[in-house]
């Protein structure tokens, strides 16, 4: 097989993502290494369309026996961090609801100046902090609106708009409703929202809330910059 082949498979094979805060928090959780590992297989193959692998698939792939196999996925069960569940077309799935509620718990308990590795914010560097309660209050609504719990990969984009683009709460929430109105239930949406946003150097809700108000009176008074005239130019054709 050739190199070129070799790495289309590779990259045929797909990836999953795994959420930084899941894995500094095993012990927390009280998840073995051998439990990640199931978790992490048991998310690949869903990411593959099969919700509910067969025993002897997982076997093969962890390099272990049919026994030990049934005996982590009701370790994970016992812990309640799986469930299995069925489908809306009827078909058995193992389903990550249970952990997920136990990230968004752990996440709204642990500050994160306690996070291990984090640097307490000193006098020039700190940042407004989002309350614990603003916060918890965010994932709740989102997780209501969408009618569903949060996966581990959306549970860290949301606590990266807090962290890390420093969105405050109610932006966030705002960036929510403007998604739900339009009918459209996903985080990526609402990230285009509040990137434009912040592109406009709107940091609250109530300059959003003015920003439209001023942009509306402007249509309506037709002061709104018209955008620029193109030119046109005729092209002869070849005689």
């Amino acid at each position: 097989m050739s190199t070129t082949s070799s790495l289309a498979k590779y990259l045929n094979s797909g990836s999953i993502n795994v959420s930084g805060f899941l894995l500094t928090n095993l012990a927390n959780l009280n998840i073995s290494g051998t439990e990640l590992t199931m978790l992490l297989e048991l998310q690949y193959f869903r990411s593959q369309g099969d919700r509910f692998p067969a025993a002897e698939t997982l076997a093969n792939a962890m390099g272990i026996n049919e026994p030990a196999v049934y005996d982590l996925l009701h370790q994970l069960v016992s812990k309640k961090l799986i469930s299995i569940t069925t489908s809306a077309d009827e078909k058995d799935e193992y389903s990550f609801a249970p952990l997920v509620a136990k990230l968004n718990e752990l996440l709204q308990q642990v500050p994160d100046e306690q996070q291990p590795g984090s640097t307490p914010p000193t006098s020039e560097t700190a940042t407004p902090q989002t309350s614990i309660s603003d916060r918890e209050q965010t994932f709740k609504m989102i997780n209501h609106e969408f009618g569903r719990m949060l996966s581990p990969i959306e549970l860290e984009t949301v606590t990266a708009w807090f962290d890390q683009d420093h969105y405050s709460a109610e932006l966030i929430q705002l960036a929510l409703r403007e998604a739900v109105l339009n009918q459209v239930y996903n985080l990526k949406y609402m990230d285009r929202i509040l990137l434009n946003w912040d592109k406009q150097h709107l940091q609250t809700a109530a300059q959003v809330e003015a920003h439209r108000t001023q942009r509306q009176e402007k249509q309506a008074t037709g002061t709104e910059q018209p955008l620029p005239k193109v030119p046109l130019f005729k092209i002869k054709k070849d005689q």
